[in-house]
């Protein structure tokens, strides 16, 4: 009885994905995003571990190009980072297709990246960006994490 109990308890989290925050500039929040091994904010993250998500998000208008931006906030305070080059072209981490997008199409993007942190012992906001052509935001979201020593 108490197996499924817990299954009963987790089971909205994997069906649903995790709990994601607006980001300030107001900009459309992902249909559901899953992180392995997270279903609840804080995210624990090791430094040198791997941040591993899927989403899905349906664009509100077409764009031929699409850039990732993955900010990190200590409080107010944005924390130097950038995703590799080589992965803020999130067309290329489109399910089964890339680019362009069409305005109301669902698509699934996935992001893997190494976490690298200066410190540990901290809890910090994440935010997360796809940017269309036109340079608005397709949608935005920030969840957070807390950074664990290796």
């Amino acid at each position: 009885m108490l197996k499924f109990a817990i299954f009963a308890v987790l089971l909205p989290a994997v069906v649903f994905g995790l709990a994601v925050r607006p980001c300030p500039n107001n900009a459309p929040l992902p249909l559901e995003v899953r992180v392995i091994d997270c279903y609840e904010e804080p995210c624990v993250i090791p430094i040198g571990g791997m941040v591993d998500m899927d989403l899905d998000f349906i664009p509100n208008r077409d764009s031929s190009t699409v850039d990732a931006a993955l900010n990190i906030f200590l409080g107010n305070f944005r924390v130097p980072y950038d995703l590799p080059e080589d992965q803020r072209n999130a067309c290329n981490f489109f399910a089964g297709r890339g680019c362009p997008v069409s305005q109301g199409e669902q698509i699934n993007y996935h992001l893997s990246t190494p976490a690298t942190a200066p410190f540990a012992d901290v809890t910090v906001d994440l935010e997360l960006q796809l940017t269309g052509d036109d340079g608005q935001p397709l949608f935005c979201f920030r969840s957070s994490a807390t950074i664990t020593a290796a």
